[in-house]
């Protein structure tokens, strides 16, 4: 377990540093002129810093109402609260039961579970919300179960587990105890192909969306993986990827988000595909800016929108009423 990092928490337009440990930035939420053929800029509600963070990867929000943030180079998972203050920490490197290599996307399943796509092991371990292992499935393998590179996760309606495997370019579909179901997809730029899928997310609808990031484009499916239609081409400019695809999430109207790694903005989607616009400050290490943002969850309960700025080694929050303005209102909360 780590050691619990104190934090001083300033409503600021810079940073603001606590005493030791965990580094927390408070900002208003500052919406660009919608009118800007440029990205809108945002900034942060919150940022979360800690001098431990190494590769940050995945990160959600639990049913404690807790933050929980997946880094691949520490093998460990950071649990903070809602203000940034760091409450313990979880894993070590190794291939034993809650030990993990290069832990990458992470989500909770309907019964409280913290699902963690343990990538260096080929294998996807669940734990409690305090780190007590629950359960494993998979290995390493090409095989219907198994993994090369198992990278993003999501959880379906009927509690299923869908898991990315970008080597093996494919999604596999597994039960709530990690009983293989089906799997989809192969290498490729067609329909239904990939190359390198990475974070995966479920509209309310059952769809299963996939960001294919070497393609640069989002496909969707239906819940058999059943090719339905993507979305998204590359270049820059709303609707477009600079390259590679990475955090997804969509919320309960269906509007989709999804990051943009090199361009280093959030583009916005409704849920035909259509562009609603991006916003971002592009990349860079200013508060609202991108440098490889990886993972991405939406927190719609709380009207949050969390990024895993892994280039700059933080967590940053956004307020989803600062997103749909910057858009210029495109999307309405319904």
């Amino acid at each position: 377990m780590g050691i619990l990092a104190p934090v001083m928490i300033v409503l600021c337009l810079s940073a603001c540093v606590g005493s030791s440990g965990t580094r927390v930035k408070v900002t208003p939420g500052i919406a660009a002129e919608a009118e800007s053929p440029e990205p809108a800029r945002l900034r942060p509600a919150l940022v979360i810093e800690h001098p431990d963070f190494s590769v940050i990867d995945g990160v959600c929000v639990g049913p404690d109402e807790n933050i929980y943030v997946a880094d691949k180079g520490a093998h460990a998972i950071f649990v903070f609260d809602q203000g940034g203050v760091l409450l313990r920490r979880f894993g070590e490197l190794g291939s034993a039961e809650s030990q993990m290599h290069e832990p990458t996307g992470i989500a909770f399943d309907r019964q409280g579970r913290l699902v963690v796509v343990d990538q260096g092991n080929g294998r996807v371990q669940l734990f409690d919300t305090q780190g007590q292992f629950i359960l494993s499935f998979g290995r390493k393998g090409g095989e219907p179960g198994e993994f090369n590179e198992p990278q993003g996760v999501a959880l379906d309606g009927e509690g299923r587990i869908l898991i990315t495997d970008a080597t093996s370019n494919r999604v596999q579909v597994f039960d709530s105890e990690g009983r293989f179901l089906f799997g989809f997809g192969e290498a490729g730029r067609g329909d239904g192909e990939f190359d390198e899928p990475e974070s995966i997310a479920v509209d309310q609808q059952g769809r299963i969306l996939a960001a294919d990031e070497g393609n640069h484009r989002v496909q969707v499916f239906d819940q058999a993986g059943n090719f339905l239609f993507s979305f998204g081409t590359a270049g820059r400019g709303p609707g477009r990827f600079v390259k590679d695809v990475e955090g997804l999430a969509v919320d309960r109207a269906g509007t989709i988000y999804a990051l943009d790694e090199r361009g280093g903005e959030i583009e916005i989607f409704d849920s035909a595909g259509r562009s609603l616009g991006s916003c971002g400050g592009g990349p860079g290490a200013e508060p609202g800016q991108f440098n490889s943002p990886d993972g991405m969850m939406l927190d719609e309960d709380r009207g949050l929108l969390l990024v895993a700025d892994q280039g700059n080694r933080r967590v940053q929050v956004f307020r989803l009423e600062d997103i749909r303005r910057a858009i210029g209102g495109a999307h309405t909360a319904r």
